[in-house]
């Protein structure tokens, strides 16, 4: 009779961690179908203007963020500027502007 019970709640343990696993599974298949969709998204969005609108953010918060001690790039907009430089989808004109300030050395090129 022990054995029996013990098994079962071996059983019934076994797969309670099977169905939890198979959910953290797919928790993780959808965060990774969202996280794609999302770079898909940002990316459509900065090939609209070049990436334009996220250098002109980066250059106006230049004082601001010199005067605070250092530079340090907000991640999103810095993420933003990698995507950019990585893909090579920014215009010649902010990529021109960001050589000129020299704010281009913030960010790893690959050329």
């Amino acid at each position: 009779m022990r054995k029996t019970l013990l098994l079962c709640i071996c059983v019934a343990a076994a797969g309670y961690f099977g169905w939890v696993q198979f959910g953290a599974y797919q928790q993780r298949g959808q965060a990774r179908v969202l996280a794609v969709t999302d770079k898909e998204r940002r990316v459509a969005l900065l090939e609209s203007d070049g990436c334009q609108a996220k250098v002109d953010l980066l250059l106006s918060m230049t004082d601001r963020l010199l005067k605070a001690g250092g530079m340090l790039v907000p991640l999103d907009i810095g993420r933003d500027i990698e995507l950019c430089l990585a893909r090579g989808i920014m215009s010649a004109s902010g990529r021109a502007e960001m050589e000129r300030t020299k704010l281009i050395r913030l960010f790893p090129v690959n050329d």
